[in-house]
Parts: structure tokens; sequence; C-alpha cells
């Protein structure tokens, strides 16, 4: 009977869809449960997947195609709506429109305002893009969407796909079937370790001193290289495509800081580096799982040369990306949503709480993140119909200036996102490849700033 009522306990936390007198609801899962309180217009929360195909967008194809995406994935058509001691999300009875294209994506989208979506579809001549607030999913689960709503596209544009979806190695398009609850269960309750120590508390890092851009812009700058020749590179340093790039990252920010005069009083350079928790912990939710690993270093020590980076960072890498230390994490960041005390805080009171310690365990403890989702896979009857992935940070007055990362074929397309006024961490960045011999090609979505970014 204990062992029983124990099992139906942790399925309480685990399931995220709920049913009552007043209909369906979904909890928000653990990662999510912060995002609320620390998001506005501006920090949206918003990151994004965006395609650029070989013909113009149908509009009308993309409605059905839309139609057909959240019908099999219905947790993803839901508004956030407040209760007396938690947030959750309530479903939408109608289906998302298609909204047009921006020069500044990620931006005037307030999942707080009632009646938002936790997406949005936007469209603009060839491009197709989608962006997802964190509350609701991670790079995964979004690009899982992402990837069933251009597969839908194609079927009703009479392409063949050339294999069989929703199986194998195309198991992340949803093409047929309904919801099941691992699609959409709290992960991190799943996983949830007890009786695990806390991770220490990082230090305080440094951050970009810029002005920010007028409200409501959100700069990308692109650069695009060869996957062959990054991973070539990463190879001979005895590194992996992700530590090259947060060595690079790194780079650029010590050269920042010790130009500052006088130097910054905060010492630390670090760079956050999310991690896919299902390779540790074996899930097919669509939901947040994901945690970070962060890779910093002490200016106080000197200049360090870019060999010592990449060595430094492949081994730090080593040492936080295992599974007992991620658990460590993960008992942290989940447990709170267990304590009774916890939960029978009032709303307003645990929003106050939240941006506290956001401020004190988020973005003060970083400096950037740079965010690698791989190589991206269609079905190779689709590849032709597909020139060019994307993948966009959310953004963040914080840090101001992210990046993300993703490969499409040969083509490895890094994606800074953001706030700042300042150009100086892409500059250094790109330059810092360039003088790997590795060729880059650099634009940006704010045309007149292209010139600025590399001689």
């Amino acid at each position: 009977m204990n062992a029983e009522r124990g099992r139906n306990r942790e399925q309480q936390f685990i399931r995220t869809r709920r049913e009552d007198e007043a209909g369906v609801w979904y909890a928000l899962d653990n990662a999510a449960i912060i995002m609320p309180a620390v998001t506005n217009e501006i920090t949206t929360g918003l990151f994004r997947f965006e395609a650029e195909l070989d013909a113009p967008i149908d509009p009308e194809a993309m409605k059905g195609a839309l139609d057909l995406t959240v019908r099999r994935m219905p947790y993803f058509n839901v508004s956030l709506r407040r209760g007396l001691f938690w947030y959750y999300f309530e479903p939408c009875s109608t289906l998302p429109p298609l909204y047009p294209d921006s020069p500044s994506p990620c931006q005037q989208w307030d999942i707080n305002r009632s009646g938002t979506r936790m997406f949005r579809v936007r469209c603009e001549q060839n491009r197709i893009a989608t962006e997802f607030s964190h509350a609701m999913t991670d790079g995964t689960g979004g690009l899982s969407f992402f990837k069933t709503l251009l597969a839908h596209y194609f079927f009703l544009k009479g392409i063949d796909p050339g294999t069989r979806l929703g199986e194998g190695e195309w198991s992340d398009i949803l093409v047929s079937g309904s919801a099941v609850q691992e699609e959409f269960e709290d992960a991190y309750q799943r996983y949830f370790p007890k009786g695990l120590p806390f991770p220490e508390t990082g230090l305080n890092a440094f951050h970009l001193d810029s002005r920010p851009l007028p409200g409501g812009q959100y700069r990308v700058i692109s650069g695009i290289l060869s996957t062959a020749q990054v991973l070539a590179e990463a190879k001979r340093r005895n590194a992996t495509l992700t530590e090259l790039l947060v060595a690079v990252y790194l780079d650029a920010l010590q050269h920042i800081w010790h130009e500052t005069k006088p130097h910054p009083r905060t010492p630390l350079v670090a760079v956050e580096v999310p991690i896919n928790l299902r390779a540790l912990f074996p899930s097919r939710t669509f939901r947040n799982f994901s945690l970070f690993v962060l890779i910093s270093e002490d200016m106080r020590l000197g200049m360090r040369s870019f060999d010592e980076l990449v060595e430094r960072t492949h081994y730090q890498m080593k040492l936080e990306y295992d599974r007992m230390s991620i658990a460590k994490h993960l008992s942290r960041n989940a447990g709170s949503a267990r304590s009774l005390g916890v939960r029978l805080v009032p709303l307003w009171v645990k929003d106050i709480f939240a941006r506290i310690l956001f401020a004190k365990f988020g973005e003060s403890m970083l400096s950037g993140f740079i965010s690698n989702l791989g190589p991206v896979e269609m079905p190779p009857g689709f590849v032709l119909h597909i020139h060019r992935f994307g993948f966009i940070p959310a953004p963040s007055l914080t840090t101001l200036t992210n990046a993300s990362v993703v490969s499409w074929g040969d083509e490895l397309l890094v994606n800074f996102g953001s706030l700042a006024q300042s150009r100086d961490i892409e500059r250094l960045f790109f330059r810092r490849l360039r003088s790997l011999g590795l060729h880059v090609s650099v634009s940006c979505r704010l045309e007149e700033e292209t010139h600025a970014i590399l001689p």
C-alpha cells in the first residue's frame, strides 16, 4: 500500500496534463516555473528556429500544416494562466495564426499577456520561422515541433519524404498517431535524485558594458563556416566542436575585460553551455529537459593564450559534463517544486523570490552563453527543398549578447543575438576564427551594420 502511494505521489509530479471540473490544463515543468516572473516584451524568453526554402511560402498550405501540427502536439497550443499558487497552461480553443517576420526576431511577445501562446509562427518570402518560449520547451522540443511543421507543409505541397517518418532516426517528426503522456511529462521530476548535495554557488561574472539597442530591436549577426573545417580544427586540438567555440567565446571576453579601463570589479568571465539531459537521462519529453555547464576563467591571473583556453575548456567540460555532477543541479532545481512549504506560498510571493533567485543563480553567474544544437537532419526527400537552417538565442538584458550554433550539411551557422549597441564580442569571435585559417562569411539582419563587424 505504501509503495503504491509512493508511485502515485511520483506520478503527481511527473504528469503535467491534469483535468478537473474546469477542464484540461497543463502544469509547468521545473525549468518553466521561473520564466513568467522574469520575462517581458524585450527579454521575451523566446528562441527561434528558421528555415529558408527553395520557393516562397504558400500561406494556405502553411496554415494547414500548422493545423495538423498542433492537433498532433496539442500541448504546444496553450496560453499562460495565473492560479493562486502556481502558473498553469490552458489549451487554446482556436488555431494559432501566421505572423509576418521582422528584422528583429524574438521581440514584442509577452507570455504574461492574457491569451498569448507559448510560440508563434512567422513567414517572410522563402523563410519560415517558429519562436518558442522557454516556459514551454527547450531546443530539442522546439526543433521537433518545427521539423513536424515542415514535414506537414511538404506533404501538403505533394513532396515525398523518401522514407518512413515517426520512427527510428525520424521519431521526432510526429506526422501520425496522437499525443502520449511521455511527450509532455516533467522529466526533471522523473529523474529527481533524492538526498544529493546541491552544487556550490557560483560567483558573479563580468557582463558586457554597453548601451542597449532601442526597445524592440534585437540584432542578429550570423557567421557561416564549413562544418568539416571546424571539426578538423577542433580534432587537431583534441577538442570537440563545442569546446573549440566556447574557447573562442572566452577569448573574446578576456580581451574585452582586459581592454576595459579601469578593469571591471568582477574578475570572472564565464560562458554557459546548455546541455540536453536526454543524452544522460533517457526521455521522450518535448518539454524542457536541459541544464548547463559553466566554463569560466579568472582574469586576475592574466591573459591566457588561445591554446590554453582550448585545453582548459576541454578539461572543464570533462569534469562538469558527467551524470553525477549534473545530478546535483537536477536535485537543486527540481526539489523546490516538491516542498510543501513552497507549494503553499501564494503566487505573487513566489514571483518576487523567483526574480531574486534568478538574479543570484541565473544570468548573474554568466557573461554569455553559446548553445550548440548540433546537426539538423531531415528526410532525404525534403533536404533538396531546404537551403538553410537557423537557430537564434533568446534575448537577455543582463548578458546582452549570446550565441547559438546549428549545422545543416556542411554549413555551420553561428548566430549572435544581441540587445547591445556594442558589436565587440561578435567582432572578436569571428576574427579569432579567421585567425585559425577558417573561412567565415558574416552578415547582419540590420544591413547597414554589416560593414562594422569585420574589416
